[in-house]
C-alpha cells in the first residue's frame, strides 16, 4: 500500500471512472493544501485523467490482479526462453500469452459494459497493445500492474515509452508477479467454465465475499447512474440555455434582415428621387449663372448711366 501521499491519492483516484476523476482530484488536492502539504497538493493537482483505454487497463489491474500478474510474470519467462534460444518453449509461451491476452480482452469488454461504457474498437486495440507491452518490458509490466496508467502503452520491439504514462510517480513492484505455468493453466481451465461477460474477482467462492462484491458492484452501478443523471440534468440545462441563445440570435438576425430590407427599399426610393433632383440642380445652376451674368450687365449699365449723369451736371 502506498505511503507517499501523492501515490496514495493516485491509487484512489485511478480507481474511479474518468468522469469522476477531476472533481475527486481537486478535492484531494484541497485536502492536502488544507493540511499544509503544499508540495503534495501541487503534485496531486498535476495528476492527469486517464484515457478510456488506460481506465480499462487500470480496472483489469485492480479487479483481475492474478491474470494481469500472470501476464507480467510471463514476460520474464519469454525473455529467458528467447535468451536460451529455446524455440519450443518460446512458441508455447507465445501461445500462452495469446490466450492470456484473449482472456483479459474478454474481461475488459465485460468490465466496460458493466460500467455502461461500451468501448470502441480503437479503445480495445489500445488495451490490447498495452497488455502486449506489459509482457515484453518489466517496467511496462510494473506500470500496468500499478493500476495508475494515464495513457495506453505500445511496445516497439522490447522497448516501451513510459514517459508520463503512470500517475503519482514511478510504480513500485507489480501487485502480482504471476503464478507458475501449472497454476496459470489451472486458472485458464477455471475461467473457461465461466461466462465471458462475468467478471471474476479474486477467485472468491465464499458466499459472504460474493455478497460483498455484489454490493460493491451495485454501489458502483448506482454511482454511475447518479453521475449519468447529473450529466443528463446538466446537459438539459445547457441545452435550454443554448436554445434561448439560439432563439435570441435568430430573432436578432431576422430584425437585422428586416432593417436591411427596409434600408434597401429606401435606398432604391432615394436613387429614384436623386435623378430628377440632379436635373433640377443642373437647371437651377444654369439659371443662377444666367442671373449672375444679367445682374453684372445691369450693374455695369447702371454705373455707366450714373457716370454720364454726373458729367452733364458738371
Amino acid at each position: 500500500m502506498a505511503t507517499d501521499p501523492v501515490a496514495e491519492a493516485a491509487d484512489a483516484l485511478y480507481a474511479l471512472v474518468p468522469e469522476e476523476f477531476t472533481a475527486a482530484r481537486n478535492e484531494r488536492a484541497a485536502e492536502a493544501r488544507g493540511a499544509g502539504e503544499t508540495a503534495a497538493a501541487k503534485a496531486i493537482t498535476g495528476l492527469r485523467r486517464p484515457s478510456p483505454s488506460a481506465w480499462i487497463v487500470n480496472r483489469l489491474a485492480r479487479d483481475e490482479p492474478d491474470r494481469v500478474g500472470d501476464l507480467v510474470g510471463l514476460g520474464g519467462e519469454l525473455a529467458d526462453a528467447q535468451a536460451a534460444g529455446d524455440g519450443r518453449a518460446l512458441g508455447a509461451l507465445v501461445a500462452e500469452r495469446r490466450e492470456l491476452i484473449g482472456d483479459l480482452m474478454r474481461l475488459a469488454s465485460g468490465l466496460a459494459d458493466a460500467a455502461d461504457r461500451t468501448p470502441s474498437r480503437a479503445v480495445l486495440d489500445e488495451v490490447e497493445q498495452t497488455l502486449v507491452a506489459a509482457s515484453v518490458s518489466a517496467e511496462a509490466g510494473s506500470a500496468v500492474a500499478s493500476g495508475r496508467l494515464v495513457r495506453a502503452l505500445r511496445a516497439v520491439g522490447v522497448d516501451v515509452d513510459l514517459a508520463g504514462a503512470v500517475g503519482g510517480g514511478e510504480p513500485g513492484p507489480p501487485r502480482r508477479l504471476g503464478r507458475r505455468p501449472a497454476e496459470r493453466a489451472e486458472g485458464r481451465a477455471d475461467a473457461a467454465s465461466r461466462p465471458a461477460n462475468i467478471r471474476v474477482t479474486a477467485r472468491a467462492t465464499d458466499p459472504d465475499a460474493a455478497a460483498e462484491q455484489a454490493r460493491r458492484d451495485r454501489e458502483r452501478r448506482e454511482a454511475a447512474v447518479a453521475a449519468a443523471r447529473e450529466r443528463a440534468d446538466d446537459d438539459a440545462h445547457a441545452l435550454a440555455e443554448a436554445s434561448v441563445r439560439r432563439d435570441a440570435a435568430e430573432q436578432r438576425f431576422e430584425d437585422l434582415e428586416a432593417e436591411r430590407d427596409e434600408l434597401e427599399r429606401r435606398l432604391s426610393e432615394v436613387r429614384d428621387e436623386l435623378r430628377p433632383a440632379e436635373r433640377e440642380v443642373r437647371i437651377a445652376t444654369r439659371a443662377h449663372e444666367s442671373a449672375v451674368a444679367e445682374a453684372e450687365r445691369s450693374a455695369r449699365a447702371r454705373d455707366e448711366a450714373e457716370a454720364a449723369l454726373s458729367d452733364d451736371e458738371a
